[in-house]
């Protein structure tokens, strides 16, 4: 050994050795942190509650709070100040939107976050004055279209700039929103959804100039909020439907758009953004439709599933995360499951809710997305719900539970324990029991449980899964209650004979398989 080498000081190699040890400590307690104490769980507790207080108190009492400020200082331009002389009331109008800026840049000096808040309601009710020159008939004083639409793109780019410029996210989102708000309580016209368009766009280039995600998501619900004002009034002729879902279109490519060009934000954020961008054009679209034609409703969500796929695609070219890509692929799936019902009855919307369901849990287990799982078992929920409505018939039923099972047999294998392994084995089955109350007259429902609870045991041997097996105890215990609790009442003395002789035959077979499993156990344990 090299005396000159310092591992070969047992001092060094002693210090070496503390250290190592009080790593691996800090490791275990990280793990294993040590369970804390009455008082602490009750302080925890107390600063919690405290903490959640404090963010009702500082962050949504000052949005809710300028909202109330703002609609209602909007509110008192429209209803007084058309008695006021022209140049007096848009004088007016400024001078408000001036006073409530200048009183947040003052109070941001101390209080960034609520200043900004503050300063965020005085570029919206300046928006809003310059909306009015045009929009607002109390307050008209610019006769152009064109001219009306220029000082109001004006003013969104002013807002652009401002919040830009101040980098601050809590200015773009509290203005935009307002802004749209504020527009709303005027009557929605073309030059409105125009308009709305604007401070759509303004949003989508907060996100990917700043990475800004709450801009876009509160303006995303600001607009289609504009949209369905527009829907709901159903006496407004004012917007043909042709142009109204043009605009809404628009819109939402706007909204899809942004994600794409800015792949690198929190993926939650896009995922929220796309989710309630696609609600507001399912929602509001299939609106529009509906009442025209079912097929042009079902040529409507067809569409959609197509430009969510490219979507999908686009965000796999753009090297976006894989959940989002799977996310947006997802809702093409959503899309066309809902799509079907518009057009397709029977044995057709069967066939095709139980391809669709096949083909997300295929995905699921070849992409490894759990979320594709999820998604074919809500599919094959409904095809379940709509084959007991309809009353489809034991073919169908029969098709429900081999769809369960094979989605089941489809996931993950090293996955047994998950939550959705266990829906899945409970669907099965739940089918299975549907099929018996189907398949057999009302006197043998209870031998029918039975036989379905013989099926799942025999899966449950087979599959060497103690789920189907539990699934098959708990469809036993539901066939000897109803026995004792209503067929021994109802039944004739030859139902009961062939009740309890086969019953007890197909119990004693389950047995049998049990006793012969345990033996073999044993064996295999010497």
């Amino acid at each position: 050994m090299d005396p000159t080498d310092p591992a070969s000081d047992p001092i060094v190699r002693l210090e070496q050795q503390v250290t190592a040890l009080h790593a691996r400590v800090t490791e275990l307690e990280h793990r294993n942190p040590p369970a804390a104490s009455r008082g602490q769980r009750v302080q925890q507790r107390i600063d919690a509650a405290e903490a959640m207080e404090t963010t009702l108190g500082t962050y949504w009492l000052s949005r809710i709070g300028i909202v109330s400020l703002i609609t209602g200082t909007a509110l008192l331009i429209i209803t007084y100040f058309g008695a006021l002389g022209p140049i007096l009331r848009v004088a007016l109008g400024y001078a408000i939107a001036v006073a409530i800026g200048w009183a947040g840049l003052r109070i941001a000096r101390r209080h960034t976050l609520f200043g900004r808040v503050i300063f965020g309601g005085g570029l919206a009710i300046a928006y809003f004055v310059t909306y009015s020159l045009h929009f607002v008939p109390s307050m008209q004083l610019i006769e152009s279209e064109a001219i009306g639409v220029l000082l109001v793109a004006a003013a969104i780019a002013a807002i652009v700039i401002t919040a830009h410029r101040m980098q601050s996210e809590t200015v773009a989102g509290i203005a935009l929103f307002l802004g749209l708000h504020t527009g709303m309580l005027s009557e929605v016209t073309v030059l409105t959804l125009v308009c709305t368009t604007l401070l759509a766009a303004g949003a989508g280039f907060f996100l990917v100039a700043n990475r800004w995600v709450i801009v876009p998501i509160s303006t995303v619900i600001a607009v289609y909020s504009t949209h369905a004002t527009l829907v709901i009034d159903a006496a407004s002729d004012v917007v043909s439907p042709g142009l109204s879902m043009a605009f809404l279109g628009v819109d939402f490519l706007l909204f899809a758009s942004a994600p794409l060009l800015r792949t690198d934000v929190r993926v939650r954020s896009l995922m929220a953004l796309a989710l309630l961008n696609w609600i507001g054009l399912m929602a509001l679209g299939s609106s529009e439709l509906e009442e025209i034609s079912r097929v042009a409703l079902f040529w409507f969500l067809c569409a959609v599933a197509v430009v969510q796929a490219v979507l999908a695609g686009l965000a796999r070219i753009r090297r976006a995360p894989r959940d989002f890509i799977a996310f947006q692929s997802a809702l093409a799936i959503i899309t066309i499951a809902l799509a079907l019902p518009a057009q397709l009855t029977g044995w057709f919307l069967i066939a095709g809710w139980t391809v669709l369901g096949l083909t997300a849990a295929t995905v699921a287990r070849l992409f490894n997305a759990p979320a594709f799982g999820w998604l074919a078992l809500v599919i094959l929920v409904l095809l379940q719900g709509y084959v007991y409505l309809e009353h489809a018939g034991a073919a169908a039923q029969l098709l429900c539970v081999l769809a369960f099972f094979t989605v089941e047999h489809v996931h993950a294998p090293d996955d047994r324990t998950s939550e959705l392994r266990r829906l899945l084995v409970a669907c099965v089955a739940l089918a299975l029991v549907r099929l018996a109350i189907t398949a057999v007259e009302g006197g043998f429902h209870t031998i029918a449980w039975v036989v379905a609870a013989s099926i799942l045991f025999a899966a449950g041997f087979a599959l060497r899964s103690s789920q189907y097996r539990w699934s098959a105890f708990v469809v036993l215990a539901l066939s000897a209650v109803r026995l004792l609790t209503v067929e021994l009442r109802v039944l004739s003395p030859d139902q009961r004979i062939v009740t309890f002789v086969l019953a007890g035959v197909l119990l004693l077979l389950v047995s049998f398989l049990y006793t012969r499993s345990r033996a073999t156990r044993s064996r295999s344990a010497r």
